[in-house]
């Protein structure tokens, strides 16, 4: 029954994701090679681009609160609706557009002027709100993955989830520029699209709910009978191996550290008695201030070097897709000179290696330099996107979906593991990790889109460069700092554990 509740939940993770993720990637391979239809310089496509950044780093910290007030699901169904208005808006941005420009007397060129910064204005505030749903819908059910699946290896739900995402990375594409083709731009958007973002909010609310709940009273329940069988059993341990499981284990069961007080108290003197007695009493206080521990806060955790430094190699990960996004369709277009259902094809094949690949990554070690190594081959793909050649173009794009592969899989369970060990036993932290991990991958996307156009300006080939040496700077840094901090970290915690021991022992 619980396997089967498992699948249940994974499955309605996994469409929620597919479908949000196909509706998202239709904008990349249509809207700028509608845009150009009026003759829009690219630093205005790249402004579009940018605003949805904005909107997706901004909202998620704002609204992760609102994930225990209100539910997680039901934000993250009120922002599928969203997105489906927002849709409708984008399908009908030209009708509107021309619309205002007629009720104008100005010349020609004047109205034409007028229609393009009426375009990029709507479009612009569109993509913001786009964004900022989108992002509370994948903080959503990134949250959800790491509270429903607190059994298994975080990384093999990461797998899952990253692979329904990239699975909606290549169905986007390939089916929105086959119904741009046959139905016209807005047919795409305001019928296909924003009814399917409707259904699917239809579908979690009356269908995916009950598999989504996340009850933290029953999971509080749970550790509580645990901690009290311990004690009614009767089953004490030795002194020396509760010593041994410490060392081994900081985050042990405080229940076995009282039994090993009260074994001790059975077999030694009056004057080890009262040490006994005053060890147990401290580690009530210790259990006291755990409990009273206030919840993390974004502030508080971005302070913590080893969580900005693993949001900046996400930002910079995610610079490598977003830098090359607004222009590949329009490079495409002009120098290759293909037409947009190869565009679209183009733009899915990342993801067509991509979704087998996060299958395999979990068996790779989750370790710093498993996420360095991947942070410094990124860089290969970029140049090759780069390339005069077609073919490198095609193989660079292929290997954009397998070497930044471990960063998007290992890197968000690791900074939940490094903020667990900061805050145990609070579920918020979950939510506001995945609020910090969403909005580090949102920088990257500001960065990205910035950097692209800006750049593009001056050559294609030369932007991927610098794009690529600084993934490259980044990835020595997250190698080399994260490394150092932890293994210093690591040196105080052991010596901190030895000297509670011997306290302990005296």
């Amino acid at each position: 029954m619980q396997q089967q509740q498992r699948r249940r939940q994974r499955i309605s993770l996994s469409l929620i994701a597919i479908v949000v993720n196909a509706s998202y990637t239709t904008i990349a391979p249509i809207i700028p090679l509608e845009i150009s239809k009026y003759n829009i310089n690219e630093r205005s496509i790249s402004l579009i681009f940018l605003s949805f950044s904005f909107g997706s780093s901004i909202i998620p910290p704002l609204i992760a609160h609102k994930f225990q007030s209100i539910g997680t699901v039901k934000v993250m169904i009120y922002s599928m609706i969203g997105m489906s208005i927002v849709f409708w808006f984008i399908g009908h941005v030209f009708e509107m557009t021309r619309w205002i420009s007629s009720a104008s007397d100005d010349s020609s060129t004047t109205v034409q002027n007028n229609q393009n910064n009426i375009i990029i204005s709507i479009l612009t505030l569109l993509q913001f709100f786009l964004g900022a749903f989108f992002s509370v819908i994948t903080t959503g059910y990134y949250s959800l993955a790491t509270l429903l699946f607190t059994d298994i290896k975080e990384s093999n739900i990461m797998s899952y989830i990253e692979a329904s995402v990239g699975t909606g990375y290549i169905i986007g594409p390939i089916i929105g520029s086959y119904i741009y083709d046959t139905m016209g731009y807005q047919y795409t958007f305001s019928t296909f699209i924003s009814l399917s973002m409707m259904l699917l909010a239809f579908i979690t609310w009356r269908f995916l709910t009950p598999y989504l709940r996340y009850k933290e009273s029953e999971v509080d329940n749970d550790v509580d009978n645990d901690v009290d069988n311990d004690v009614d059993s009767g089953c004490f341990v030795e002194s020396d191996d509760v010593e041994a499981q410490i060392v081994s284990d900081p985050s042990s069961s405080l229940s076995l550290r009282h039994t090993a007080s009260y074994h001790s108290i059975d077999t030694s003197s009056e004057k080890k008695d009262s040490n006994n007695i005053l060890h147990s009493i401290n580690i009530e206080e210790e259990e006291k201030q755990i409990q009273q521990q206030p919840p993390p806060t974004i502030s508080s955790l971005i302070r913590v070097p080893k969580i900005i430094l693993a949001a900046s190699a996400i930002s910079m990960v995610n610079l490598s897709w977003t830098s090359i996004e607004p222009l590949l369709a329009t490079r495409l277009d002009n120098t290759f000179h293909i037409g947009s259902k190869q565009i679209g094809l183009i733009f899915s094949l990342s993801n067509i290696i991509y979704v087998p690949t996060v299958f395999l990554v979990q068996y790779l070690p989750k370790h710093v330099r498993t996420l360095s190594i991947s942070i410094l081959l990124t860089p290969i793909a970029v140049l090759l996107v780069g390339s005069k050649s077609l073919t490198m173009v095609v193989i660079g794009v292929i290997l954009l979906g397998l070497l930044p592969t471990p960063c998007w899989i290992q890197l968000l369970p690791w900074m939940q593991e490094q903020t667990s060990k900061l805050y145990p036993d609070q579920p918020k932290a979950n939510d506001v990790t995945a609020s910090i991990y969403n909005s580090a991958m949102t920088s990257g996307q500001i960065v990205g889109y910035l950097l692209g156009p800006l750049l593009g300006s001056k050559g294609f080939a030369r932007m991927t460069h610098i794009v690529a040496l600084l993934i490259t700077c980044q990835g020595i840094l997250f190698l080399f700092s994260t490394e150092e901090y932890c293994y210093r970290s690591s040196l105080r915690l052991n010596r901190r554990r030895d000297f509670q021991i011997r306290q302990t022992i005296i």
